[in-house]
């Protein structure tokens, strides 16, 4: 498995358990813990610095991130969208926004694999459908 794709999954598993904790402190730090106490995952496949940008981006940038998904989920506020769907969109919509060496299509693709695999029933096609009008109106490439 590429080591980009382990390292968005790895995000999305370590900030679904972050918004768990009552005090949500250093993402770095939460990501060291994480690592003690999850000896089976194996972070040998995963590209380590950028599994830390990923989860720096999301986190300083989650307001405007936040505040996209609101915009163009229409019905269905932050509040309604499951957890593993919201952390995946984050994660892709940081990638379009700041990662500009990603291709649109590999950031909206790789959220949309992963909520294949973890979210539920019809999260693939929601999850494509936002993302996809994200890039289509907020996303600038040259």
């Amino acid at each position: 498995m590429h080591k980009r794709r382990r390292a968005r999954e790895m995000c999305m598993k370590i900030l679904y358990a972050y918004r768990f904790q009552s005090d949500q402190g250093d993402i770095i730090q939460f990501l060291n813990k994480f690592k003690e106490l999850n000896p089976d995952e194996n972070f040998k496949e995963v590209d380590e610095e950028y599994l830390r940008r990923l989860l720096i981006g999301v986190i300083q940038n989650q307001p405007l991130i936040d505040s996209l998904i609101e915009k163009y989920s229409k019905d269905w506020p932050l509040s309604r969208i499951p957890m593993v769907e919201l952390e995946l969109m984050r994660i892709a919509i940081y990638e379009l926004l700041f990662e500009k060496e990603i291709p649109v299509s590999v950031a909206i693709d790789e959220a949309v694999d992963l909520s294949n695999i973890f979210g539920v029933e019809k999260a693939p096609s929601f999850v494509n459908g936002i993302l996809g009008s994200i890039a289509a109106n907020e996303v600038t490439r040259e």
